[in-house]
């Protein structure tokens, strides 16, 4: 093992994305990286990286996610790569409340802290914790440093984050957080880079995935974004709702019975894209798709995306540039053109050619506001901070 490498985990409910960094001059990079994806039913290990060939198989003794970092830490070993021989290890932790706005090493009470914290995003945290505690067993004397996707949108203005509802509640941590922050603190710090300019002050992000969110970010810093107290408001997304009137939750209750866990199974897992078509949640199976109720569910998808985006342009005050990331931002050309021409009164243009091809830049040379594609990665956002703190 070099001298220095940092691994980063990312712990989902059916997955276990991971990347390790060699660190030289203070720069981390990228050795190898890959997931372990559909765990519970037919789980598959992928990794590829310098001096690998690439590696793909299904696993099916993997039921959980501790089995998969079983799994993942005996893989690293035969690899030459001892989970108690990194310099560093980074976790993505979805929420870090009020109190955790800039990444952590962790002790035994911050742990105890963020333990708190499961009840604001049940569905995701215990996941990174889990992967967070069960490493810190693994490895007691490598620090585990412990990143926020709420840290980004931590500052915006009190007007963006308050609820209308009572100000105790505000005070007891119901507000708007905001999520994907490590990919949006991502962006930022790339498009200078792969552009050689400086940042727009003006800069509209649309992180489109199977979750999915839009930010408004003003001179580097996150002032607005459409996720809220949960990962389920804003944006359509694969099976969210996205932004729902809270009266029809009142009266699916009251009308089919509902009790909290059938809400939130209607609202998480069975909405969005798949609720919308009854086929799928897969943008590229629902663009494949010849069904009239598949085209529908695209067409609504990008209508509340352009809706939501002329929100934030308008706490932008004006726009300076556009970019898309996410799987479906990344890789599905006809959304961009569909959620673009609804946005084109900005001035928003796209070349075709380039849009075809998922070009870095999309909009056609001389274009007053430029649009660009900067693929999603969580994982060197959150190998930057590790480096920094071990530092």
């Amino acid at each position: 093992m070099p001298a220095s490498s940092i691994l980063v985990l990312n712990a989902g409910s059916s997955s276990l994305k991971f990347a390790v960094f060699e660190v030289g001059d203070g720069t981390p990079r990228l050795r190898l990286g890959g997931q372990i994806s559909g765990i519970g039913s037919v789980a598959r290990f992928e990794v590829s990286g310098s001096g690998l060939a690439g590696e793909r198989r299904e696993v099916p003794t993997i039921a959980n996610l501790t089995e998969a970092q079983q799994f993942l830490i005996r893989w690293l070993s035969e690899s030459g790569l001892q989970a108690t021989a990194f310099s560093g290890i980074g976790h993505r932790i979805v929420h870090g409340g009020t109190r955790y706005v800039a990444p952590v090493v962790v002790s035994d009470a911050i742990l105890r802290d963020l333990d708190q914290l499961r009840s604001l995003a049940p569905l995701h945290l215990p996941f990174g914790l889990g992967a967070l505690t069960r490493m810190r067993e693994l490895a007691p004397a490598v620090p585990q440093v412990a990143c926020f996707d709420t840290a980004f949108h931590a500052h915006q203005p009190d007007a963006a984050t308050r609820l209308p509802l009572p100000r105790a509640y505000h005070d007891r941590g119901y507000r708007r957080y905001g999520f994907h922050g490590l990919n949006y603190e991502h962006v930022v710090a790339d498009l200078p880079r792969l552009t050689g300019k400086p940042p727009p002050r003006r800069l509209l992000v649309a992180h489109l995935g199977n979750g999915a969110s839009m930010c408004a970010i003003a001179d580097g810093k996150g002032i607005a974004t459409t996720m809220g107290y949960s990962t389920a408001d804003g944006l359509v997304m694969g099976t969210r709702t996205g932004a729902i009137d809270p009266g029809v939750l009142i009266a699916l209750m009251r009308d089919d019975g509902l009790d909290l866990d059938g809400l939130e199974d209607l609202l998480y897992r069975k909405s969005g894209l798949l609720g919308l078509s009854g086929i799928s949640s897969d943008m590229r199976a629902l663009l494949a798709s010849d069904r009239p109720e598949a085209a529908a569910a695209v067409d609504y998808y990008c209508y509340w995306a352009a809706r939501h985006a002329g929100s934030l342009v308008t706490v932008l005050g004006g726009l300076d540039a556009v970019v898309f990331t996410g799987g479906i931002g990344e890789n599905a050309a006809e959304v961009r053109a569909r959620i673009l021409t609804r946005l084109a009164w900005l001035g928003l243009e796209l070349d075709r050619e380039r849009n075809a091809a998922n070009a870095f830049i999309l909009s056609p040379d001389g274009a007053r506001l430029p649009v660009f594609i900067i693929p999603a990665n969580e994982e060197l956002t959150i190998a930057r901070h590790v480096t920094k703190l071990i530092d």
